[in-house]
């Protein structure tokens, strides 16, 4: 499929374009809420504290009735507490509100990101628009330049109306459209569920629990509260916003990725990159349980790929992931079930480094040295090497190989205004040269 937008891309740039968008507007959500919850319970903390310093100052009479204290003040100093009562007031509010906006936004990111894996899925099968029913007045039609604006009008409407849905029929409507049931077997579907659920309880109830919300979960299984009941209060803790980010991060990657393999089945090789970059940079910041989710869909065996290189990429990825969780026995029976033998000398050293095997590894080591495509950089960067690292061998094996002492260094800048810096290029496992000049990570 050769078609392209009128920027000139093909729909899968703009998609991989999207999906990186996605992940770094929740990662951003997930990175901040911690922050700034410690932030504003920080100032709830030095405001009480302020308020108790004001009684105690002022000597007013307190007295206390079961677990409530109860004071007293003259007219003089009834002002300056009344104003100390409202900050600490407005700041609990904010700490119990806070949160609940998190996951609003985080579920709003999730539906304007489906709103582009839905225009791509109408660039790349524009003859889906033929059922649309949009009527356009004849008095907007005249407004119109060319047949694309008409078209850009028509899949804007569409959807839009997708949207407006429920998440229970934006999944109905994409099963119709491609013959895919893209919530089936997905483990995270229930907690999906619940957590858009929750999101209008937050928008339209003031987070009270109501009939449709019980039933909706009960329809999906959801997971609940124990005991919870209509006009029950619920919130979003950070233990309950690490699960709500972790789901939707894995359904709107698996979605788009899934999407994008079925229609475009010609681009399978980038597709395959994304995933590798994608699945790379959660382990490298220690999200090994995220990666894996993802990993555990696209390593399956009907699951098609590029080459053999992107499929033992994925693979490798996922059976560090469980290691660096603590399952080594799920590690390395991910890796026992591959043939390593035929494979490049890179595979079989990150083989060797799963499996424990460090003297295979420097033999391995001393063979790539020679290998212009593998840099000795990789060392010092990858996270499948990091327990090699710590081997007493090692630096004087990296030493022979490199003639070199090895030094991890870690290099930092002035920021000076607050504009964005192009990061440097990135040193990732290259591919056959013969098919392509871009690189990938293995780990």
């Amino acid at each position: 499929m050769d078609s392209e937008t009128s920027t000139g891309k093909h729909p899968t740039e703009i998609l991989a374009g999207e999906i990186g968008k996605f992940t770094q507007d929740i990662e951003s959500l997930w990175t901040t809420l911690p922050l700034l919850t410690n932030v504003t319970g920080y100032v709830l903390s030095e405001a009480r504290k302020k308020k108790n310093l004001y009684i105690e100052k002022h000597h007013i009479e307190i007295k206390k009735e079961g677990k409530i204290f109860i004071y007293s003040v003259d007219a003089g100093h009834s002002g300056p507490l009344a104003q100390l009562e409202r900050e600490y007031g407005n700041l609990r509010t904010a700490c119990r509100l806070v949160p609940r906006h998190f996951v609003i936004s985080l579920v709003s990111q999730y539906d304007s990101f489906l709103g582009q894996v839905i225009r791509f899925i109408f660039a790349v099968k524009p003859e889906m628009l033929n059922a649309s029913e949009k009527a356009i007045p004849y008095t907007d039609l005249i407004r119109f330049q060319n047949i694309e604006a008409v078209k850009e009008y028509i899949i804007e409407k569409e959807v839009e109306s997708i949207i407006r849905r429920s998440h229970v029929d934006q999944f109905a409507w994409l099963k119709e459209k491609l013959k895919t049931s893209f919530n089936k077997e997905l483990l995270s579907w229930p907690t999906f569920i619940e957590l858009t659920e929750r999101r209008n309880l937050f928008v339209h109830c003031d987070g009270k629990i109501c009939s449709q919300y019980l039933r909706v979960c009960s329809e999906h299984k959801c997971p609940l509260p124990d005991q919870c009941k209509i006009g029950d209060q619920l919130e979003a803790p950070i233990s309950y916003f690490a699960e709500a980010y972790n789901c939707i991060y894995e359904i709107g990657v698996k979605l788009a990725h899934v999407i994008w393999r079925r229609l475009c089945p010609d681009r399978l090789e980038d597709s395959d990159t994304n995933i590798v970059d994608i699945t790379y940079e959660l382990i490298r910041k220690g999200e090994y349980s995220l990666a894996i989710r993802i990993l555990d869909l696209f390593t399956q065996d009907q699951m098609k790929h590029s080459d053999e290189t992107s499929k033992r990429m994925m693979i490798l990825n996922r059976a560090q992931a469980y290691k660096w969780l603590g399952d080594n026995k799920q590690c390395e029976q991910i890796i026992s079930l591959e043939d390593w033998s035929a494979c490049e000398d890179k595979f079989k050293l990150a083989v060797a480094v799963l499996k424990g095997d460090y003297l295979k590894a420097y033999k391995l080591m001393g063979k790539l040295k020679h290998d212009a495509e593998f840099h000795q950089a990789y060392y010092k960067q990858w996270p499948i090497f990091k327990e090699l690292r710590q081997q007493k061998e090692f630096p004087e094996v990296y030493q022979q190989c490199y003639g070199e002492p090895f030094v991890l260094e870690q290099t930092t800048s002035k920021e000076e205004d607050v504009r964005e810096i192009e990061p440097p290029p990135s040193n990732r496992l290259k591919r056959h040269p013969r098919k392509s000049t871009r690189s990938h990570k293995i780990n």
